[in-house]
């Protein structure tokens, strides 16, 4: 009899690449679901399972999000049959709308959404709502829910330290990214400060700084999105860098040129910065970045 809780047909590892000299990038793109976001998903939704928290073909998982947790959360609930429903703001690439309920999950709240209403706000309408009626629900709550956390230092940052032991002479780590829950930032640090010495490098939008609560627009989708960090522990950060959304770009178009892949926006950001860093390594250091996911959901249609 098949366990509600193996997801194991997930095949989550992906590969770790020099793609410039001095940079290393782990390629999260190749995930279920295209991108980092899913072993959270995974993770978050096997332990609800397990603590009784989500009835598989009962349970209904409701979460808002801008688009790449959501593809992880309904990969993950496909598996284990059940339903995701998800508040998207209509603000966010029309592309990964559309590609999100063709993965199975349903958007709610878009009348809503239309008058005015924040996802925040259709989430908390869905959860009254199935109060009731009596419905299951389950809230995944990312910004508060620690098993996110938990999933990047103990299998994302876990798997990266195995992967570096191909460079031996590795002695410090310089790692960029980003945040907006802050979860993969600092879970994949601890792992790294583990096993080396780590010097951490956050980047963010130019004219955003998530510390004093500063946001601006920007193309970015999945940092400096309008609330500080809950995950993100500031003393691990060195060194912060402002990236434009002209500088991100060119990195986009150099890289899928010379390289054949289309990065998203964030993952070009971060690799502008990590260009940048990797001209001054000594042959100990290299800088690690995630392919946080690819640039096929922020096509215009």
């Amino acid at each position: 009899m098949k366990k509600w809780v193996d997801s194991s047909n997930l095949k989550i590892q992906t590969p770790l690449r020099e793609v410039v000299k001095g940079v290393l990038m782990k390629f999260e793109c190749d995930n279920p679901g295209g991108s980092h976001k899913v072993r959270a998903a995974r993770y978050l939704i096997e332990k609800a399972v397990r603590d009784g928290r989500i009835v598989p073909g009962e349970t209904v998982v409701v979460e808002k999000t801008g688009g790449n947790f959501g593809f992880g959360l309904a990969v993950v609930c496909h598996e284990l049959h059940v339903q995701v429903e998800l508040a998207v703001g209509l603000g966010f690439s029309a592309v990964k709308r559309r590609c999100l309920e063709m993965f199975g999950a349903r958007l709610i709240g878009i009348d809503m959404l239309s008058r005015g209403a924040t996802p925040k706000e259709v989430v908390a309408w869905r959860l009254d709502q199935a109060s009731r009626s009596g419905q299951s629900c389950f809230f995944t709550d990312q910004f508060s829910n620690l098993a996110s956390l938990h999933a990047h230092e103990f299998e994302t940052g876990a798997e990266l330290i195995e992967q570096l032991r191909q460079w031996p002479r590795l002695k410090q780590v310089i790692f960029v990214g980003c945040a907006g829950t802050g979860a993969s930032f600092t879970g994949i640090t601890r792992a790294l400060r583990s096993q080396y010495e780590v010097t951490c490098i956050l980047v963010e939008p130019e004219g955003c700084d998530s510390a004093q609560g500063i946001f601006a627009e920007h193309p970015f989708e999945g940092m400096a999105v309008g609330v500080a960090p809950p995950f993100l522990e500031w003393e691990l950060i060195q060194a912060r860098y402002a990236v434009s959304p002209q500088m991100a770009m060119e990195t986009k178009r150099r890289f899928c040129q010379s390289h054949g892949y289309l990065i998203g926006n964030t993952t070009a950001a971060c690799l502008t910065v990590a260009m940048q860093l990797a001209q001054r390594l000594t042959d100990e250091q290299k800088v690690v970045l995630l392919f946080y996911d690819h640039g096929l959901w922020y096509t215009q249609s």
